[in-house]
This record gives C-alpha cells, structure tokens and sequence, in this order.
C-alpha cells in the first residue's frame, strides 16, 4: 500500500480513485462513443497528446467503461517493449496472441493460432528464413522448416480468413490498446501504422493507438507526402487529451512541492518572493503533470541536502532549469561570478568580461531568455547592471548572506558543489550564536566547543545578522566576547588590505549590539555593567574607547561623563596593582599610556613586579610592518615596537633597559628579548 502523504512517481494512474485531474468522466464518454461505433469492418481510434500529457492515465480510465457490462475484452501491445533488433511485424500478432490466449483460451484460442499464422508468413524475415533472429525463435522454437514453408506456401489470405471467420462469430469486439508509439524510431512507427492498416478491416477489433499527433505526422511523412493525410486515411475516430489548467497543474505542483517541504527539517521559505519567482521562472518550464513531478522528484535530494543552508525559492528555482533546461543551468554555473559580483560603492565602469558571460546565458537560453532574465531579476540582483540600469553594491552582500541567497556567491558555491565554503561554515556557527546572545551561559560553551582559530571569523559573522539582535542580548553577550579577545589567536598570513585584529572584530559587534539600545542613558547604564563583567584591564579599555567618542565620533554611544567616569575606574584599578592574570592583558601598554594621559605630570610608571608583567607590557606594544613591491604577491613582513610609547610607560629607557634585562633572565633568547635589544642598542626601522 502506498503511503497517502508519498512523492508520486511518473507512473500512468490505474483507475478514476487516483484521477486529480478530473478526467475519468470525459474517458468514460469517450469509451461509450467507441462502444457505439459499427465495428464489423474493424475501427480505428487515436488518443492523442503531447508527451507527458496523460494519455496511458486517459487510456486506462477508458478501459474501466470498457469492463462495464457487456465487457470488451482489452488486450495491450507495447511495441516499445519491442523495437530495436526485434521485427515488430513478428512480434505483433505473437503477444496479441497470447494475451488473448490468457484472456480465454475457449473463446480466443481459434483467433489465437490464426494470428499466429498469419503473423509468420507476413513477417519481413520470413523471405530469409534462414537468417537472423527469426530463425532462432521461430525454427529452433517452434516448428520445423518443412512445416513453415507448407504453410507460406497457403499464402497469407488463407489465414486471414481463418482470423476474419473467427473475429466475426465474437459477440462483443476486441479492443487492442497499442501505447508509446511515440517513442519508437520513425521507421518503426511507420511499420506499426503499417500493421495497423494491414489489420484495420478485421471484423470485431477496435485499435486504441495513443501517440503525440506531431511526432508521428512526421514520421508518417515522406516524399512531399504530408504524414496528417496518411493518419487521416487510418483513424476512424480521435480525441485529444484535455489540456492540463494552469490552475489546475499548479495546484498539483503545489501538492508535490509541499510533500518535500513536510520532509525538510529547516527548511527556508521565503513567501515573499515565491510568487514572482514560480510565476516568471518555474511555471514557464512546467507543461504538464509529468513536468510537475519530474520537477518535485529531482528537486527533493537537492531540498533535502540544501533546504536548511539555502533558500528554498532559489533552490526551486535553480532545479527547474537543471531539470528542464540544462544547458542553461551549465550556463549559469560558467557565469556564477558575473552573476554575484557586485559593483563598486560609486558604480562606474561595468565589467566587459560579465557582460560577455550574461550575454553568453541569454543566447543559450534562447526562446526561454525571458526565464533567465526574471532569475537574474529575482535571484541574481547583482548582474541588473548588465541588463538594465540598476546597480548593487557590496552593502548588499550581508543582507544576501543573512537571508542564505544565492545572490552571494558562497551560497552559490555551496548548492553547485554540496561543500561548504569556509566562509559558510563561519556563518553557519554564527547563526548558531545568534540564538544564544542572550544566555551568557549557552554562548560561552558553543564559543568554547569551536576552534579557537576560528573565532575570529565566526564573531566577525554576527554583523552579518545585526538587525536580528536584541537588547536583551547586550549586556551578556558584550560580556562574554570581550572576555574571550585575550584568547584569540592572532591570524596569520593577513593581506596588505586586511587591517583586523580581534579586539577590532568583537568591538564593532559590541558597538551593534549597543545600537539596539534607543537611549543614551540605558546605554551609558549598560556599558557600566559590562564594564564590570570585563575581566581583564585590555578589554575594559577598549571598551571604553570603542563605544565613546574618542575614537571614533561616529561610535558616541555613550555620554562624556560615562567615558570619564570608566576611565578613572580604570585608572584607578590600573594603579592599585598588577594584573591578576598578566599572561591575558593582550594590551597593556595602552592600559598604562591611558593612566599616563589621565595623570599628567602625576604619572608614577608602573613597579611590574612580576615578569609576567613586563612581558605582557612587551607583547602588547609589537605589531608587524607589512610591505608590498610593485607587480608581486609577496607579503614581506618586519616585527616592531612601539618603542616611544614603551619608553614613555616605563619611565625612562634606563628603566625600560632593565625590565628587559629581567625579561632576559626568565625567558632567555626568544625573538621579542632580541627585537627589544635591538631597539636599546639603537636601531630602527626604516620609514621609523
């Protein structure tokens, strides 16, 4: 039994219980009026349609009038099942034979074994009998050759008569179905109309023959001669399978599409652009029931690997052209990058190499260019500029990347090759913290379970979902990611271009979520109780200076008072002893430049009594100089000290000279003792 809430197949219905187009009742009119047709010379009737159409549904609904009382025996020949190598004149009257013999041997078996007959001495092999397959089946089979040709010798009327003597006795007709036509060649659909012309005026036999009137117009056609003539000569009587309703097939797209949906945990749904996008993309390439569930079937893997990462709507809308229009969809992988990159902040100049690749997408899609051109429209907002004027900027890819469009590349990426990008895989635990921003608790185990390696990255993805944030999340997620810059490694091998640092990437977080508080005076109340939660006096000053004005105007989330006020606390805290955990004070030298500032001619330089103290004090003043030259990709890098300022916090060189010289005695000959001895002995970087 099959489960109600199962895809459906490509498979013909069986009966009117699973007819959901409504035609079972226009089949069993039909059926009646070949009933009625005077079939003593024999009748001849086509169900045709379009390929996918329903014509084996429409021909099976028939038969279940053809069994009301008085039935009409109904026997089916596939010559699909047949063509190739094998003769179909051979074959023919072979299964017609047998499936009447299993029909009724008392009724049928006089017919049966006249046919038989008649088939062998009509068969085209039958003029080399010593040749081919038809000598292995019929000679070694079933007769010898001396039978065979006492038989041919009778010739075919003989046994013509035999079938037509019989036939007409038959007090109800048979019905001969013959299906797929066509999928045959062109040469065996002539000879399957051929046999049918041979066999039309048997008395009692009505042929059913289903076939696309197109295809075999053509085939039927030689010489100038048209094929509908040659068609008209043979059909008695036609139907045309009705034509699927738009509204109707959609319905049943719909009915497909949500079976998949019900099976796909996650799955993203956008109603909001569904409508354009099946309107002007999937429902052109969508002709008939087949086309629906070809298209639900070969879309459900896809959905099931993808539904959760990538939008839905454009997963739907990239599986219909892989299904139906492949060519296009190879096309669209070649311009996948013109598809997605967006234009600089001011425009200009459009890119010739995108605009061949757009223009080479449109000439492939050819008659469907109007399909291409919505899917740009709709799903690839970026490459408009190369079709109309419209650009897209790189403020947009965040807004792509939250809602998991293809629009951005990586999403892209991800649905051709079923791979995560690495960026993906940053966003993908980024909306995982999104969720906990708001349980210090959650958020700290899921940052602690990844990679410290990539956290950088992660954090960095939050802005990506910065209009999701709340202000409940402010204060404990503020918390817990300034805690965790002293633990972030810093990231190697950064470009000439990329000037981030931990502190940078989890201060413009923190500086988003401040944003979500409306009022000054709530924020300047939150910014004191993260201050507070802060462990280490590094984060507390960058806190401070991150959310005021001092450096950045633009980020003056909190009052002048509040940023002098946490200063002084910091100051203060700062003076009153070393760090409880030097080893995590990633910058202390600004820490200890801000009591500086902050006493003036008051400042006493720190004791560091400990050497985890100085160097920290050492670490956190180095950075790395990166240099470029004209026309290389290589990245020189030179180590550095923020010596005047070292010199400066440490109350002199003399002073500064000795906590080196205690640095020395700890650790022994590591490459930040050398680079500071090298700046005691005088040397400098070049451009210093």
């Amino acid at each position: 039994m099959t489960d109600s809430t199962s895809m459906p197949v490509d498979n013909p219905i069986e009966s009117s219980t699973q007819d959901t187009l409504g035609r079972a009742s226009v089949a069993h009119d039909f059926a009646t009026a070949v009933r009625e047709l005077d079939a003593s010379h024999g009748v001849v009737v086509g169900v045709l349609g379009a390929w996918g159409h329903g014509k084996t549904s429409f021909v099976n609904l028939m038969r279940e009038q053809f069994a009301m009382a008085p039935g009409l025996p109904v026997v089916d020949f596939n010559p699909w099942a047949f063509s190739g190598d094998q003769q179909l004149t051979d074959v023919f009257f072979r299964e017609v034979a047998a499936e009447l013999r299993m029909k009724d041997e008392t009724r049928f078996g006089t017919i049966a074994a006249g046919l038989e007959k008649y088939g062998d001495v009509l068969s085209p092999l039958a003029l080399v009998p010593m040749f081919g397959g038809w000598f292995d089946r019929s000679f070694r089979a079933t007769k010898a050759a001396t039978k065979w040709w006492s038989e041919r010798k009778k010739g075919s009327r003989t046994f013509k008569d035999q079938v037509v003597d019989a036939l007409r006795d038959l007090a109800q007709p048979i019905v001969v179905v013959i299906d797929d036509i066509d999928r045959l060649t062109t040469g065996e659909i002539r000879d399957i109309f051929k046999l049918v012309r041979l066999t039309a005026s048997f008395p009692n036999v009505i042929y059913v023959l289903a076939f696309d009137r197109h295809r075999v117009e053509h085939a039927l056609g030689e010489d100038g001669a048209p094929g509908r003539a040659y068609l008209e000569k043979i059909l008695q009587l036609s139907f045309d399978v009705p034509m699927v309703a738009a509204e109707t097939l959609r319905a049943q797209v719909f009915e497909r599409l949500n079976l998949i949906l019900g099976d796909t945990d996650g799955a993203r749904f956008d109603n909001t652009v569904w409508p354009d996008v099946y309107v002007e993309i999937i429902e052109p390439l969508v002709h008939n029931l087949r086309d629906a569930t070809r298209f639900a079937l070969s879309a459900k893997p896809t959905l099931r690997a993808l539904g959760s990462r990538i939008e839905t709507v454009d997963v739907l809308a990239l599986e219909a052209l892989r299904v139906f229009r492949p060519e296009i969809f190879a096309a669209i992988h070649r311009a996948r990058v013109a598809l997605t990159e967006t234009q600089g902040a001011f425009g200009g100049n459009k890119n010739s190499d995108h605009q061949s690749a757009i223009d080479k997408l449109l000439a492939v899609a050819d008659q469907d260019s109007d399909v291409v051109r919505a899917l740009i429209r709709r799903l690839f907002p970026a490459a408009r500029t190369y079709l109309e004027n419209t650009s897209y900027g790189a403020e947009w890819k965040p807004t792509w990347k939250r809602d998991h469009r293809v629009a951005y590349i990586g999403y892209l990426e991800l649905y051709f090759g079923r791979t995560l990008p690495t960026d993906l895989v940053a966003v993908q635990h980024a909306e995982v913290l999104l969720a906990r921003l708001t349980d210090p608790t959650a958020l700290a185990e899921y940052l602690d379970a990844l990679p410290k390696k990539d956290w950088e990255s992660v954090i960095s993805e939050l802005e990506t979902y910065q209009t999701d944030f709340v202000a409940e999340s402010v204060i404990p997620a503020s918390i817990a990611l300034l805690n965790r810059i002293p633990d972030m490694p810093e990231r190697q091998n950064r470009g000439m271009l990329d000037w981030s640092s931990p502190d940078i990437v989890v201060t413009r977080v923190v500086i988003r979520l401040l944003r979500r508080i409306d009022d000054e005076p709530a924020r300047d109340a939150a910014v004191r109780q993260i201050f507070a939660g802060v462990e280490t006096l590094s984060s507390r000053e960058v806190l401070i200076h991150s959310v005021g004005a001092l450096k950045d105007p633009a980020n003056d989330l909190i009052s002048a008072e509040c940023v002098e006020d946490l200063t002084a606390q910091l100051v203060d805290q700062a003076e009153a002893g070393p760090s409880r955990a030097p080893e995590r004070e990633w910058n202390l030298l600004t820490v200890y430049l801000v009591v500086a500032d902050f006493r003036g001619e008051a400042y006493v330089p720190p004791s560091l009594p400990e050497v985890a103290d100085v160097r920290a004090l050492l670490q956190s003043s180095r950075s790395v100089s990166r240099a470029q030259s004209e026309g290389s990709r290589h990245v020189r890098e030179e180590p550095r000290l923020a010596w005047d300022a070292l010199v400066r916090v440490a109350g002199g060189a003399e002073k500064l000279a000795v906590q080196v010289g205690r640095l020395r005695e700890a650790d022994g000959d590591t490459e930040l003792v050398e680079l500071a001895e090298k700046y005691l002995s005088g040397w400098r970087p070049e451009r210093y």
